[in-house]
């Protein structure tokens, strides 16, 4: 092959966007803005764990501006549905809190007025009437006897298959340990990374002329989104167009579906454009960071260097929801034996 034919290996190629990056012409979700949009901010629970007795939105109503309020009465399907989508199950996170909230920030309502100081403003009159529950703050300490239970199925952990961790086995570990010249464990944390997009999570939801809602996002999985949002909605794929673009970082963080689908709601039942966008704090706090991890490792090792036997115990605190966690805990079994070649793990 020629170097004329070479038009990108070896080549330093110039990103599609990198000129309107640097120039301050790209045009981001937050910079939309169409008339008549209404403005979207989400009830949120101030405890970590607590019964929902009762929800009071009658100074809220009297907020100048103030459109409507949603429950999740209004949500057709009221789960997110990314792990069913994939053929993970159990479903367990509410789009909008029912009974209960299990996590300090937990999505209980939404509220719709026509400015976001106004909305601002009605969700500060919002008054929640909650029993606070015991809450459990260590994946350990989760799993003990008595801990208080956060999931309907009655554990506090995922169950892979009937069985309560995702295994993985080759070899035989204790002839390998008993084999080995040395064994070495530890134990090793790592905390929740947040990932902290220049853009926070946000999108606008605009019904049009046909029947369609046109929904401008940041999210990183445009079509992953729209199938889980005429999931929640229970609407027909195609009635729903979603519009990318720019996502304003996100380096996985931005796959969860959380905005999309109650801005589409708002905008179904306002016949408005509506726009749900994320503060700084709200991005810090609720969106899906990456997960801590606790492990515990023991290893075999020979003296000259070879690792012959891997036993870990590996904990993912996936907080009060999964999320996308037992896909990633997959994907964690798999590596555990690292870029080696260990016989007995």
């Amino acid at each position: 092959m020629t170097e004329r034919e070479l038009n990108v290996v070896g080549k330093s190629v110039p990103r599609r966007d990198g000129m309107g990056h640097v120039t301050g012409k790209t045009v981001y979700v937050d910079d939309m803005s169409f008339p008549g949009m209404l403005h979207l901010k989400m009830v949120r629970s101030p405890l970590p764990h607590a019964l929902i007795k009762g929800i009071d939105f009658s100074a809220a109503e009297k907020v100048p501006g103030f459109v409507r309020a949603l429950t999740y009465k209004d949500v057709p399907k009221n789960i997110y549905t990314i792990l069913c989508l994939i053929g993970v199950g159990p479903d367990e996170e509410p789009v909008l809190a029912e009974d209960r909230v299990r996590f300090k920030g937990e999505q209980i309502a939404a509220i719709v007025a026509e400015t976001e100081e106004a909305a601002n403003e009605a969700v500060s009159k919002v008054r929640l009437d909650l029993e606070e529950l015991p809450a459990v703050f260590d994946v350990e300490e989760a799993l003990k006897p008595g801990a208080p239970i956060l999931k309907h199925w009655g554990s506090n952990y995922f169950v892979y298959e009937g069985h309560h961790c995702r295994r993985i086995r080759f070899g035989d570990v204790e002839q390998g340990f008993a084999e080995a010249d040395f064994i070495i464990e530890g134990k090793y944390q790592t905390r929740p990374i947040e990932h902290a997009p220049t853009e926070t999570t946000g999108c606008i939801a605009r019904p049009e002329a046909d029947g369609r809602i046109t929904v401008f996002t940041n999210t990183q999985a445009l079509f992953f989104s729209l199938d889980n949002a005429a999931l929640i909605l229970q609407v027909p794929f195609q009635k729903l167009h979603f519009v990318g673009g720019t996502v304003g970082g996100g380096f996985g963080g931005k796959v969860d579906v959380i905005t999309e689908p109650i801005a589409i709601l708002a905008a179904m039942k306002t016949s408005r454009p509506v726009k749900y966008v994320y503060t700084r704090e709200e991005e810090m706090r609720v969106s899906s960071s990456r997960a801590a991890w606790r492990m515990y490792y023991k290893d075999g090792v020979m003296k000259d260097g070879r690792i012959i036997a891997r036993q870990v115990t590996s904990y993912h605190d996936a907080g009060a929801y999964n999320r996308h966690s037992p896909y990633a805990v997959t994907k964690h079994a798999a590596n555990l034996p690292g870029p080696y070649r260990i016989t007995n793990v």
